[in-house]
């Protein structure tokens, strides 16, 4: 396997630097003197100074660092050595951004448009290759490297200003617009700095004025320009060439997203700019500057093998653990029932369900095949009620004249006093298209979820009673709704007591512009025991951001005060808390944590802030990997993608973990898969609260086969997902909760009594 990783080479283990005490003003008049030859960086309280080709700057005294001892100096040296070489290499290509590192592509054939758009708007808009590289830190195998991480994405590009729209009678008003600024210095060095600032209300003369988070405020129309969403694009691509010719442009573009994102192509592209980048004339290119510091740069992507052998959970189907498998959950299912089937309560339950009269036939079929199944089929021959070993299923139909909100209304108001355990409501596809409020997929869960009853969603295309995935999908997540715990995994062996703590997140946002107020945030936690059960989900309530982790944790004591008692967890015993958070915010979530330690006097608390992320800058190749043929269209797919479970351990505290590989993307169409990035948090800079390090569990194998064994854990499909399901569940809990505080009357407090433990989110 390959990482898009170029290790740095040195000959050297230490080098020599000067450097001054740091003042604000000091650094900003350095740069301001010396910045065509020479670069300025802060660390701590020293400014360090490289001088890349001017004369002695004549101020500080030359200290001695080692390369890997003094990392975050050597890192900053690297960064800025890189910038200064690659402006001397390529002084006609103008960086985007210093760091990330990125610049785009001038060649016509990197510019997917280029050819549909008219002479005047080639390379005034265009869809372009950006390349980005970002400098890393590794200890992988425990050997100490830096190394520049490649990455290929396509951007638009828009060179218009709204003074050149507005001459050519395009109008702007309600348009999202961005600041564009050159920054002090850096005409000619770095791209304009842009800035979202709002939207156009009206425009007179050359000036527009923009709606903002200060209020209305003026703008020259010369520095605006349109804010670059597709949205917006090709509104004014309708305008400039006509709606079909847009229309054909932006088909390209999807077209092209298959081809575009190919694991095997965005392989060979990263090794060619790499050759780019790092050689000249078939030569390593020297990143030298007068002090000495040497480096060169390996164009060969870095050769890893897989740090930990994971394993793929067994399916367990009783408490008594006997009834396992270890191919696919479904098969557990068929052949021994879930695993709660002994104690799960609700034998025979009530359904409701709810369809327009003109399909309620095909309706009232299709919840047959639900009940009892498809005899010819592979997966759902017993249906629901076999399946999930229920005594009996009672359904109550309720039939619409028309798919107005007030039809369901009338209907679920009568249903106060039968209290169905679920109801399915059969609902047509434009109800996604539109807005939230007033939506009736969000104001019919909102009032059913008022009365503590899930309920499943059925689009009306989606109503095939002879689709078994579709009716075994449902079932999965109907049983599950109602409370139901179809599969454990094992959990692993420990003297410890552990708990598994999803913390999601839904922010309150009133604008999006810059410097608008995003700062309040609901939080959303779920429990789970580690064999994956589903144990509670809490709610906190809104608080401002840097509040969050305060409220969180005395949402966290409210729920392990409750789970000891149901437990019996007894006093002295070490209870290990693994947290899987959205975003590490500084130190405050362990000052949180230090807080919950310091008051539990009577248990021992082992803990872990385990960030799990797609977002970040490292992909995984297998040159070796041959592509497969999908299940359902036939075509290729795959190529150069790891298998699943293929992994590297970057350093310590961070690992990456390949979570689809071939066999489980759908089809070509996806084209990439990268892996996810699994990462113990520690505390960072000077932190003040003593000991804390004797609480953090830090066994990253623990964890990294922890959260994939978790991906097995969501009950919204039998497939294996890229996350784990602690995650998936909170994510989904906030999105929906982000959703339906735009419903009048909604009151999400109701989350935190009897749906608590039900997974009414699938």
């Amino acid at each position: 396997m390959r990482l898009n990783y170029f290790p740095i080479k040195f000959d050297f283990e230490n080098y020599q630097i000067r450097a001054t005490d740091y003042t604000d003003d000091k650094l900003t008049d350095l740069r301001e003197k010396y910045n065509d030859t020479h670069s300025f960086f802060r660390n701590e309280d020293r400014i360090y100074i490289s001088n890349k080709e001017g004369q002695d700057v004549g101020i500080g005294n030359t200290v001695t660092k080692n390369i890997f001892e003094n990392k975050d100096i050597t890192l900053s040296l690297i960064k800025h050595l890189f910038f200064r070489t690659f402006r001397e290499r390529f002084p006609n290509l103008i960086p985007v951004d210093f760091y990330p590192f990125r610049f785009f592509s001038r060649k016509e054939k990197d510019d997917i448009i280029y050819d549909l758009l008219p002479f005047n708007l080639r390379n005034k808009i265009a869809y372009k290759k950006l390349i980005e590289i970002q400098l890393r830190y590794t200890e992988i195998n425990g050997v100490k490297r830096f190394g520049f991480l490649i990455n290929i994405r396509r951007n638009w590009l828009f060179k218009k200003s709204c003074l050149e729209l507005n001459e050519e009678g395009y109008d702007l008003k309600g348009i999202e617009v961005i600041h564009s600024e050159i920054l002090p210095g850096m005409e000619n060095v770095l791209a304009p700095n842009e800035e979202f600032v709002g939207v156009i209300e009206s425009i007179k003369d050359s000036y527009a004025f923009v709606k903002t988070i200060s209020g209305v405020e003026r703008f020259g129309l010369k520095d605006l320009f349109i804010r670059k969403t597709k949205f917006n694009i090709s509104r004014y691509l309708s305008f400039a060439v006509g709606k079909e010719k847009s229309q054909i442009i932006l088909d390209k573009i999807e077209r092209k997203r298959s081809e575009v994102y190919n694991s095997k192509k965005n392989y060979e592209e990263i090794k060619n700019i790499a050759n780019t980048l790092f050689n000249e004339k078939g030569k390593a290119v020297s990143f030298l500057n007068k002090d000495g510091f040497l480096f060169i740069v390996d164009s060969k992507p870095l050769k890893v093998e897989n740090s930990l052998s994971i394993e793929k959970p067994t399916f367990i189907f009783d408490m008594a653990k006997t009834k396992t498998v270890r191919s696919f959950p479904d098969k557990g299912l068929i052949n021994y029932g879930p695993y709660d089937s002994i104690i799960f309560d609700i034998k025979t339950p009530k359904i409701l369900g709810v369809c327009h009269k003109n399909k309620r036939g095909l309706f009232t079929r299709f919840l047959k095949h639900l009940k009892e199944g498809l005899p010819q089929s592979d997966y759902f021959k017993s249906g629901f009620k076999k399946k999930y070993n229920l005594t009996d299923i009672k359904f109550s139909i309720k039939e619409l004249s028309s798919y107005d909100l007030s039809e369901y209304e009338n209907i679920l108001d009568k249903e106060d006093d039968q209290k169905p355990d679920l109801a399915i409501i059969e609902i047509p596809a434009e109800f996604k298209r539109l807005p939230v409020s007033g939506n009736p997929y969000y104001e019919i869960k909102a009032k059913l979820l008022a009365l503590e009853i899930p309920v499943q969603f059925i689009n009306t295309k989606k109503i095939d009673p002879e689709n078994e995935y579709i009716l075994n999908t449902i079932s999965l997540q109907m049983y599950a709704k109602m409370g139901g715990t179809p599969w454990v995994l094992p959990a692993q062996r420990s003297v410890d007591r552990e708990i598994i703590i999803g913390i999601g997140h839904s922010w309150i946002r009133e604008f999006e512009y810059a410097g608008a107020n995003q700062n309040r945030v609901v939080g959303i936690t779920t429990f789970m025991s580690g064999d994956g059960q589903y144990l509670l989900g809490e709610k906190t309530k809104d608080v401002a951001y840097e509040d969050y982790f305060e409220e969180l944790i005395l949402s966290l004591r409210n729920s392990v005060n409750f789970l000891s008692k149901e437990q019996g967890w007894s006093e002295g015993e070490t209870i290990r808390l693994i947290f899987h958070i959205f975003k590490p915010l500084k130190n405050i979530e362990f000052e949180a944590i230090s807080q919950f330690i310091s008051d539990t006097k009577e248990y021992e608390i082992k803990f872990a802030f385990v960030t799990i992320g797609k977002y970040h800058p490292i992909s995984l190749f297998d040159p070796e990997q041959k592509s497969v043929y999908s299940y359902r269209t036939r075509s290729k797919k795959g190529a150069y993608i790891p298998v699943r479970g293929s992994n590297v351990f970057l350093d310590e505290e961070t690992a990456i973990v390949q979570m689809y590989g071939a066999n489980e993307l759908k089809s070509s169409i996806h084209g990439m898969s990268k892996p996810i990035q699994i990462k113990i948090r520690k505390p960072t800079g000077k932190y003040g609260v003593q000991g804390i390090d004797n609480y953090i569990f830090s066994d990253l194998s623990y964890v990294v086969q922890q959260v994939y064994t978790f991906t097995y854990l969501s009950w919204r499909s039998f497939l294996p997902s890229d996350q784990p399901a602690t995650m998936i569940y909170s994510n989904l809990i906030s999105n929906l909760l982000g959703k339906m505080r735009e419903i009048q009357g909604w009151d999400p407090d109701v989350l935190n009594y009897n749906l608590k433990r039900k997974k009414w989110f699938l």
